[in-house]
Order: C-alpha cells, then sequence, then structure tokens
C-alpha cells in the first residue's frame, strides 16, 4: 500500500510560500466493490454483504447526525467537527454568524496493551503498514490558487 503525496508551495498573494504536502486519491473505491471484495473472503453472498454495508451507511450517518461518535471495531472512530470564526465574547458567537462549516473526523483504530497504554500512534504510514511516495507537483496544473483563478 502507498500513500500518494504532491508537494505545492503556497503561492497565493500574502501567503508564506512555504511548501505544503496534500494527498492524492488516483481512485476510488465504492460499496459494491467493497461487497464483491469482501463476499470473496467471507461465505456470504455478495448481495447480503451489499445490504449489510448500506445499512452501516445509513446508520453511521442517523448517529453522526444525532451528535454521536461512531467507532467501528479495529477500524478507527468517526465523528462530526465545525469550523468557525471567534467572537470577542461567547454571549457573542452565535450560530448564522461564527459556525462556518462541518466535516467529518476519522481516527485509525488505535491497540491498547493491557496496562491501557496506547501502542501505536493513531495516523501514520507506520500504522497503515505502507510507504510514502512523494510524487512533486503531478497535480500542479489541477491546483491553482484562487489568485491564478482570476478570484
Amino acid at each position: 500500500m502507498a500513500i500518494l503525496i504532491n508537494v505545492l508551495q503556497d503561492k497565493r498573494k500574502n501567503s508564506n510560500k512555504l511548501w505544503y504536502g496534500r494527498a492524492i486519491t488516483p481512485k476510488t473505491i465504492d460499496t459494491a466493490q467493497l461487497a464483491k471484495r469482501i463476499q470473496a473472503n467471507v461465505s456470504v453472498k455478495e448481495s447480503d454483504v451489499m445490504a449489510v454495508l448500506i445499512e452501516l451507511a445509513e446508520v453511521m450517518q442517523i448517529e453522526l447526525q444525532n451528535g454521536n461518535k461512531v467507532q467501528l471495531d479495529r477500524f478507527g472512530y468517526f465523528w462530526y467537527g465545525i469550523k468557525s470564526s471567534g467572537s470577542l465574547t461567547g454571549e457573542e458567537w452565535n450560530v448564522p454568524e461564527n459556525l462556518k462549516s462541518f466535516h467529518i473526523n476519522f481516527v485509525l483504530f488505535n491497540k491498547r496493551n493491557s496496562a491501557g497504554q496506547v501502542t501505536s500512534k493513531s495516523f501514520g504510514a507506520t500504522d497503515l503498514h505502507g510507504e510514502v511516495y512523494m510524487v512533486n507537483n503531478v497535480l500542479k496544473s489541477s491546483l491553482k490558487s484562487k489568485e491564478e483563478e482570476g478570484e
């Protein structure tokens, strides 16, 4: 397994001109493809696996919308996060003005030893048992700054 990283310089006006890594995801694996792969390793029919995966997605969405954290054993944790702007006082902060966006957080499952200590870091190449490849400027033409797009 490999994690592909593209390294680009921030060229926006008034930026620090530092270089940042961005993950590249060359393809998307959908629910049907997952069901087919799972079915190959278990004694359950592909259609049954597909039904369970669809229901998992629906139940996870409902639980996340209810503000709950979802833990999938031996995989990881999902929960909602928000981005917001600040206000001068707590009383002045309000949803319409300060809430900017929602996002889903994900952290890989951590193994704990008998003393309850985490035996691996939450997310990194060693946890993924893979290698990280640097792919410099592969997406340069498709990743334009807002300044280059005329905004």
